[in-house]
């Protein structure tokens, strides 16, 4: 068997397995702000899973070139040219960042709710984190996912893990305790 075509077998398995691994397992190697905003930028797309998504473009042009009748065959073993090579790799990077901003846009799909306004009076949270001087980060699960809100309480100091609701007064988010 031919270095592209095992190059192409192995890339498209290891594509396929990170594939099942994201959608049963979750994408366990993606950082998302709270405020919904994906941490991607250029060491992402120099990452394992962008150096993956280039050997998909790059194995998948190769392999399909070695398939077509204009192919240069010598001694039974296909030649690829300086200009093959050179395609391979434009067509590794065009599947490289179409594949990251692909998921730019599914993460921000999935993570639509970013006003905090809508979250008011309509969603209990968690206290995340104890900010001092009586502001709280407070961790909101929707259906669209988990977004932090900064939110004030006047009262004793609140635990982090202690549920809330949160409340609008003016132009600030206030936090209820549940069951008080």
């Amino acid at each position: 068997m031919a270095w592209y075509t095992i190059l192409f077998i192995t890339v498209i398995s290891l594509f396929v397995v990170k594939l099942a691994i994201s959608l049963f397992a979750g994408d366990i190697d993606l950082d998302i702000d709270f405020d919904g905003d994906s941490d991607f930028d250029t060491s992402s797309a120099f990452s394992f899973k962008g150096l993956l998504h280039f050997l998909v473009g790059f194995s998948s042009y190769l392999f399909a070139r070695a398939h077509t009748d204009t192919v240069n065959i010598v001694d039974g073993n296909v030649q690829f040219s300086f200009g093959d090579f050179m395609w391979a790799i434009v067509i590794g990077i065009i599947v490289m960042i179409a594949l990251l901003y692909a998921y730019k846009l599914a993460l921000k799909a999935n993570n639509s709710t970013k006003d905090p306004e809508d979250l008011i009076n309509n969603a209990n949270g968690v206290i995340y984190i104890n900010l001092g001087n009586g502001s709280y980060s407070v961790q909101v699960h929707t259906p669209a996912g988990t977004t932090n809100v900064t939110a004030f309480y006047s009262g004793d100091d609140l635990e982090p893990g202690t549920e809330v609701i949160l409340l609008k007064e003016g132009k600030n988010i206030f936090i209820k305790e549940l069951g008080k």
